[in-house]
């Protein structure tokens, strides 16, 4: 049953995959059983109606108005979504490639990758492209038009008025704003839920908005495939690509295009059009795509390097005579999350030389992460590895990391040293040998004695890091990360981000 509670475990153990640390997937889980039980009896006795959303507004690539659902919504849209799925994925064309499994965007530019071979037959002949895409294409979904094209293929009452339940929710109803609310009045009038038609429109950012996406363009994947007897056409949600050897042909499908759309979905073709020579290159999914080679678009390298300039002022700051490197542990987490997702898009392209030039550009990033250029892999140098059961193996293993720097290893409200060739900073420091010891620590001073012997080390041309104890426990011993690391000397040359 579309409603039993099996089910909607099932699709709430989906749901939190991942959301599972934010704030409201862990309020829910909290009262997991009864929520879920309260959540069936809403849904069986048809009371059920949305919560409240929250709206919030990102910059890239464009100024978008975001609707995130609460978490009690999110297993309902994957309850839906789920059942849905099984009736339309035998319809969907095969090469739709937005929000299916299995898909995706390098699915996608890897299949625009074979049809640019087989047009040029490997290019031994011309071929052209047209790329087209939908004006404000969320903004303009007619929901009458939408539930048309669902509603006859559903034959699960419950599945049917959960469906009308979700496409008619008008979510500016009831919402809260997250962040700036004057981002609102900056958003034009036709990218706003706010200034559409009550009857049109659905919120970017739930998975429901994304599978109805799919299902109302499935006619215009139908009639490219079967009616215009496109073979080389792919999707991906509104962006659309079609590859001929004959121009004048691409431009007569436009124009029919352009009319079903206009007729059947009410909808408009965005005026920008490119109708170019497949030799030029299609510019698609952040992508410069090519039969036998990919470069990535340059505004994904300029987001990039404007988020590496946001970390580094954030993580670096020059202080007289010594650079400070600091070790957040939620920033260092951001920036990991980023560059991870950017190399994933960068390894799919011929980008060797531009990683390789990322990181030079970059030195503040060897502080924190080792680099495999062939890989485009890093590796963070701020973690504590597994199964260090004793103090002195934690001190060993980051002497091993900080190779040449002193090392400021906080054990309680004392730093200790437990290695003879420490002997040398202790004379400057002017620290006395410990007494017999069962850590194994040589010197040491009190815990508030650290800025002062960080200063004269400094001033001595020593790089000095700081290791911290967390409070959390490896085994019988704290575990312990980098907090800071202090480094005589000014920023490095290309420092900040600077990538000239």
């Amino acid at each position: 049953m579309l409603f039993s509670f099996e089910n909607l475990h099932r699709q709430y153990l989906a749901c939190r995959r991942n959301k599972r640390n934010t704030l409201n997937a862990l309020r829910f889980e909290v009262r997991q059983e009864e929520n879920l039980l309260d959540l069936q009896a809403a849904l069986t006795g048809r009371s059920y109606a949305p919560s409240r959303s929250v709206c919030f507004f990102v910059n890239r690539p464009k100024l978008r108005e975001i609707f995130a659902a609460d978490f009690r919504d999110r297993v309902v849209h994957h309850v839906l979504v789920d059942y849905l799925e099984r009736i339309w994925e035998p319809i969907f064309i095969h090469d739709s490639y937005a929000c299916r499994r299995g898909k995706g965007v390098h699915a996608g530019v890897n299949r625009l990758r074979q049809f640019i071979r087989q047009a040029t037959r490997n290019g031994t002949r011309p071929a052209w492209y047209l790329q087209l895409d939908i004006h404000n294409y969320f903004m303009s979904i007619d929901k009458d038009v939408l539930f048309a094209l669902l509603a006859p293929k559903i034959n699960d009452d419950d599945a049917l008025w959960l469906t009308r339940v979700l496409v008619y929710h008008d979510c500016t109803e009831d919402y809260v704003i997250k962040g700036d609310p004057a981002m609102l009045d900056k958003m034009p009038p036709h990218k706003t839920l706010f200034k559409t038609d009550s009857n049109k429109g659905l919120p970017i950012g739930n998975l429901n908005s994304q599978f109805f996406a799919n299902v109302y363009l499935n006619g215009l994947d139908q009639f490219v495939k079967h009616t215009l007897k496109c073979r080389h056409y792919l999707r991906y949600c509104d962006d659309f690509v079609l590859l001929s050897d004959n121009r004048e042909q691409l431009a007569e499908w436009r124009e029919r295009i352009e009319a079903y759309l206009r007729e059947r979905l009410r909808l408009q073709l965005n005026p920008k059009q490119r109708l170019r020579p497949v030799s030029d290159g299609v510019d698609l999914l952040g992508y410069l795509v090519r039969a036998d080679y990919l470069l990535v678009r340059r505004r994904v390298v300029g987001n990039l390097l404007e988020r590496l300039r946001t970390f580094e002022a954030a993580l670096v700051a020059q202080r007289r005579g010594y650079v400070r490197y600091r070790f957040d542990q939620a920033i260092l987490d951001q920036l990991a999350a980023s560059l991870a997702s950017y190399l994933g898009h960068f390894q799919k392209a011929n980008t060797y030389r531009l990683g390789v030039a990322l990181w030079r550009q970059h030195p503040f990033l060897a502080q924190y992460f080792e680099y495999d250029a062939g890989l485009m892999r890093l590796t963070r140098t701020d973690r504590t590895p597994p199964g260090l059961r004793r103090t002195i193996q934690q001190y060993r293993y980051f002497r091993w990391r900080f190779q040449g720097d002193v090392l400021f290893f906080q054990v309680g409200r004392f730093v200790e040293f437990y290695q003879p060739s420490d002997a040398g900073i202790a004379a400057l420091l002017g620290l006395a040998a410990m007494a017999h010891n069962r850590r194994g620590a040589l010197w040491g001073f009190p815990l508030v004695q650290a800025g002062r012997h960080l200063r004269c080390l400094l001033r001595e041309g020593y790089a000095v890091t700081c290791i911290a104890e967390t409070g959390r426990y490896l085994t019988a011993v704290q575990e312990r990360v980098p907090a800071g690391r202090f480094v005589p000397g000014v920023v490095p040359k290309y420092g900040l981000g600077n990538p000239h």
